[in-house]
């Protein structure tokens, strides 16, 4: 082979071994972006599929759900277990053993959760675009209990989207009560409130793992979270009444949907592509959630959308990019 041959040859290789890295890379980004999708898609759902469920077809307790989801979960994120590298089933028990009480909070915060927003939704005043907005109000919940349980600073930012993202909560959870005071009474906004209730125990929930357990297995630990959780649950919902269940095969599934998609896959998913993504990426992804609970509600359970909840649902938007984007950017406050 003479040294124009090599020449040619050398650029061959060269120019397939780019080709078969752009298209890696290309795959690697089309994979991030369907585990992306996977996330809004499932966390959209939730809030929507409750409200369907509990308060339009009453199927289900807002408890019995709750453990269902709980219960189901857990059973995928063990099999999502047994395919994950370096794992082992005696981690479980050696975990347990070791933290147990820290498990006990935990798992009392994450039963919670789904409970505050089951009953939620069972107020016919509360539907599942604003239980979703205030759920997910959690990512301006996480910096103030995080300043006292964890003693972080806060970022001068956050003074900023916490100002903008309490006007757009008090907008969401009053709606049109804000403007009829004359027939105002604590139900309308009962279950509003207890929306917002949800998203503090996600953020109590989120700040708690960031104590306990920022070493251990991610999925381990929510594993173990979600199992202790349906057994806290399961005798609320089998003795509070009402305790009988008429589900139906849309509703058998919606109930998987909830458990497999928007909390196993959902959340091992995340945890997947955190690493990749900047900040800004992570803003946008959990301010789309609320949105498409906002589509899904009106587009199947034909619910409205007041310009007074429009005009909330902005500004909690805008404070939840601020806070996600503004996290490696911006000076700390000392505590």
């Amino acid at each position: 082979m003479n040294g124009r041959d090599k020449n040619v040859l050398a650029l061959y290789l060269d120019i397939t071994t780019n080709n078969s890295l752009k298209v890696r890379e290309l795959n690697k980004k089309i994979i991030h972006l369907l585990k992306a999708s996977t996330v809004v898609l499932g966390w959209s759902l939730t809030p929507v599929v409750g409200d369907y469920l509990i308060d339009q077809k009453a199927q289900l307790s807002p408890y019995q759900l709750a453990f269902f989801r709980y219960f189901i979960a857990a059973i995928a994120l063990f099999v999502i277990l047994q395919f994950q590298k370096d794992f082992e089933n005696k981690q479980l028990i050696t975990s347990l053993k070791n933290k147990w009480k820290a498990y006990i909070l935990v798992s009392i915060t994450a039963a919670g959760m789904p409970v505050l927003l089951f009953v939620a939704v069972k107020n016919p005043a509360t539907d599942g675009s604003s239980a979703s907005f205030l759920l997910n109000a959690n990512i301006i919940l996480i910096p103030i209990v995080a300043f006292f349980i964890l003693r972080e600073k806060i970022r001068k930012s956050y003074a900023i989207a916490l100002s903008i993202s309490l006007v757009g909560l008090f907008l969401v959870i009053f709606d049109e009560s804000l403007f009829d005071i004359g027939n105002f009474s604590l139900g309308s906004i009962s279950g509003n409130l207890l929306a917002f209730g949800s998203g503090f125990c996600w953020a109590l929930y989120t700040v708690l793992l960031k104590k306990y357990f920022s070493e251990d297995n991610p999925l381990l630990v929510t594993f173990l979270s979600l199992l202790m959780g349906s057994f806290y649950l399961v005798f609320f919902a089998f003795l509070i009444p009402p305790i009988g269940m008429s589900l139906d095969f849309l509703g058998i599934f919606l109930v998987i949907v909830i458990a497999v998609l928007s909390t196993s896959l959902a959340y091992s998913f995340w945890l997947d592509i955190l690493g990749y993504l900047s900040t800004t990426q992570t803003g946008m992804i959990q301010a789309m959630v609320p949105l498409l609970s906002v589509v899904w509600s009106v587009s199947f359970l034909g619910d409205s959308v007041t310009y007074i909840f429009g005009i909330g649902a902005v500004l909690i938007i805008t404070s939840m990019i601020i806070v996600e984007t503004r996290k490696k950017e911006q000076p700390e406050i000392e505590n």
